[in-house]
């Protein structure tokens, strides 16, 4: 219940209102503290409702107000004073005006305000006589001026404490200011005496206000409170008087003299710590606090915060500064320790002389273990996130460091600073990216940044050992609610034993197919070698026969002429051998059919990809629609895209600005028409770079681009270079459309 109070200094004045305190009779009734008899009473509102219920279906039926009584005295009964004072207004005025109706109303309606009339009055009467017993009454708690000599705080007026049990009056009192302190209601048990004697268990609860009333001075007057204040506050009455202010607003405050000694303390702080003030200042040694001895407030301390408080407050009562810290207290009920947070500070008087200390504790406990359960729960994914093989960042939405794993630190040789000196980080980690694919990397980071898009990009860097490693990098961009990039999350993976692994399997396939095609070739020529030396042995057989019939006196001319047609025969076989062995090596359409041309182009590109992933080669294939499928054989053709595509890649160095491979096919007439257009260094000679054996590499044969063009021509197709704008070359290839081409393969 709200109060409205006027304040004024030592007390709350005569005239103000004061807070409520609404008491109920609830479990037993004792005779000297003894219990006798136990009353359990029903509860407040099922009363309430039952009696408005009663009371309605008895109007109900027999048409009277005297029916309406029962809610009525239910009211009196159960609420507290104020709801009684407006019932019995209402009361009041009903009556007064039913009377004045009556009189000058009709004489038939003159009957009916009578009995109301008369139902008000006895309704009164009911009012008047219930209420004055109601087992819930309200009681002000400064009615009258505070007895500051008794053994309870002066927030409770002597007329509610004259009927409160004596083992239970510092109970309510305390109950009281926990309520005026916090602004809580609060819920006690006391035994309240009735009059006739006996003492009745009573639920107090005990409404808060909110004006700060302080009656500091009579209590600094009054040194008889063993339970708050010492019997010598001496100068620090003026440190004593802002605790009790502080006590007033925050539930909280103590006082302390220029030594270290207590002058005042809550009740409710020595009922936890288990210590009077007499016990907390007694001097466990023969040296003074400040001088380094110790007093009895050192056992409530755990054992492991005492020193370094103690210390921080000799110097802070020496040097006159304000006191903050945090530490440990055991509570008297549980034996366990909690954690507190305290501030304390100086009075002085008009010279600027310290008098005393002032200061207030907030149990920060639960705060103590959520932070500690919070760090816990951060070390555990920090190490979690560092048993990750894996260099795990955050940056900013500008692309700053503003986290790094330890893989990340250790591969980089940073310290746990690199946050503070972003700049710093963020360039080193992009100078130890390699040269030739600094570029590349600064491009995909670029772009990525300004776009928001995922960034993804393979790259070497050089670690704290100076080695040049293969990492593979994904950034994911973090939103906020309006869509704007607040945050980036960018993981590393270590890829180079990958990288080494397939490029050493690219190597072992290109030896083995050098050795497969050596092997071919040897078994080719031992193929070949045995099916001429035959005829080749028999020709030369023969050639000497004819030599021999020839070179008689006189010559057999016969014999020498069959030497002869031998000879022809042995050639002629010879010649057989060596057109099948062409006829194997050449062109055939038998092996044609529809085909898919952008389907070869698919398969070409799945068998490249690897290779233009490791040299950071974009691939773009533009593919007209309804392009119609071409008679071909799928082998040759494939075969000679994938020839003219590897040679645009090496066309494309590693210092190339721009890294991009293009494929166009569309239909040109009735051809269709497919452009592999890279970005290297040009053609110097076009007129040349189909010739066999004409080559501008250094290990090349020059038999690749002569070999495409027998495959296109050998289609009915053909085969060119154009220079590419604005650098680069295009190789161009033509094949033609078949009507009975219909059906793709």
């Amino acid at each position: 219940m709200l109060v409205k109070s006027p304040v004024r200094e030592g007390g709350f004045s005569r005239g103000a209102e004061p807070p409520i305190l609404v008491m109920d009779k609830i479990e037993e009734i004792v005779t000297d503290g003894t219990a006798m008899t136990q009353k359990i009473a029903f509860p407040r509102m099922a009363i309430l409702v039952g009696s408005f219920l009663a009371g309605g279906i008895l109007y109900w039926f027999s048409l009277s107000p005297m029916g309406l009584l029962l809610p009525i005295v239910a009211v009196a009964h159960r609420c507290d004073r104020i709801v009684l004072f407006t019932v019995f207004g209402v009361l009041v005025l009903a009556l007064a005006s039913t009377v004045t109706v009556a009189l000058a109303g009709s004489d038939e309606m003159r009957p009916f305000y009578v009995s109301w009339a008369t139902f008000f009055a006895v309704a009164l009467g009911c009012v008047v006589v219930v209420g004055s017993n109601s087992p819930a009454k309200s009681f002000p708690i400064t009615g009258i001026e505070p007895d500051i000599g008794g053994r309870h705080p002066p927030a409770l007026s002597a007329e509610f404490l004259r009927l409160v049990h004596p083992d239970d009056r510092d109970l309510a009192s305390h109950a009281s200011s926990r309520a005026f302190w916090s602004g809580f209601p609060q819920v006690v048990r006391y035994r309240r005496l009735e009059p006739d004697g006996r003492y009745t268990w009573t639920e107090f609860r005990a409404e808060p206000g909110y004006p700060i009333a302080d009656d500091t001075p009579a209590k600094i007057s009054a040194q008889d409170l063993p339970w708050s204040i010492t019997n010598a506050v001496g100068e620090t009455a003026e440190a004593a008087r802002t605790a009790l202010v502080l006590e007033t607003i925050f539930g909280t405050g103590w006082a302390m003299d220029t030594t270290g000694r207590f002058t005042y303390a809550t009740p409710n702080a020595q009922t936890t710590i288990g210590q009077t003030l007499e016990e907390m200042n007694k001097q466990l040694t023969d040296l003074d606090f400040l001088d380094g001895g110790d007093l009895g407030w050192k056992h409530i301390f755990h054992p492991d915060e005492y020193e370094r408080v103690a210390a921080s407050l000799r110097h802070s009562l020496r040097a006159g500064e304000h006191w903050n810290n945090e530490y440990r207290l055991r509570r008297v009920s549980t034996g366990e320790f909690g954690w507190h947070r305290v501030a304390m500070r100086p009075t002085r008087d008009r010279d600027g002389r310290i008098t005393g200390w002032y200061g207030m504790s907030i149990d920060i406990t639960v705060y103590k273990q959520t932070e500690a359960a919070l760090r816990a729960r951060e070390q555990e994914l920090s190490q979690l996130v560092n048993m990750v093989p894996v260099h795990i960042m955050r940056l900013s939405g500008s692309g700053k460091p503003t986290f790094l794993s330890k893989a990340t630190l250790d591969y980089f040789a940073l310290d746990d600073q690199y946050a503070e000196h972003s700049e710093a980080t963020l360039e080193t980690m992009q100078s130890a990216v390699h040269p030739d694919d600094a570029l590349r990397v600064m491009s995909a980071l670029r772009q990525g940044l300004e776009r928001g898009d995922r960034i993804a990009v393979r790259y070497r860097v050089r670690g704290a050992d100076g080695i040049f490693r293969w990492m593979d990098s994904r950034a994911e961009p973090i939103r906020d609610a309006s869509g704007t990039i607040v945050e980036w999350y960018a993981v590393s993976l270590d890829v180079n034993d990958q990288v080494l692994a397939q490029e050493e399997l690219r190597l072992a396939h290109e030896d083995l197919a050098k050795a497969t095609q050596a092997a071919n070739l040897a078994e080719l020529s031992a193929s070949i070698a045995h099916e001429v030396a035959q005829p080749l042995a028999a020709l030369l057989s023969s050639s000497e026969a004819c030599q021999q019939w020839l070179s008689q006196d006189p010559p057999n001319v016969d014999r020498a002429h069959q030497a002869l047609q031998r000879i022809i025969r042995s050639g002629n076989a010879a010649t057989a051998i060596v057109g099948r062995i062409r006829a194997l090596f050449a062109q055939s359409a038998d092996a044609r059919e529809p085909s898919d041309i952008s389907r070869i182009v698919g398969e070409a590109r799945d068998l490249l990809s690897e290779e233009l992933l490791r040299r950071g080669i974009i691939l773009k294939i533009e593919i007209d629609r309804a392009i119609p499928a071409l008679r071909l054989d799928r082998v040759q053709i494939q075969q000679a895209i994938i020839n003219l595509m590897r040679n645009g890649i090496e066309a494309i160095g590693p210092n190339s600005d721009v890294r991009t491979l293009r494929i166009r096919i569309k239909r040109v007439g009735d051809a269709i028409q497919t452009a592999i257009s890279d970005t290297g260094p040009g053609v110097e000679s076009p007129s040349k770079i189909f010739e066999p054996f004409y080559t501008t590499k250094g290990h090349g044969m020059g038999m690749g681009l002569a070999i495409c063009r027998s495959i296109i021509t050998s289609h009915g197709g053909r085969l060119w270079v154009e220079n590419n704008e604005p650098h680069g070359a295009v190789f161009v290839f033509t094949l033609p459309v078949l009507e009975e081409a219909t059906e793709p393969a």
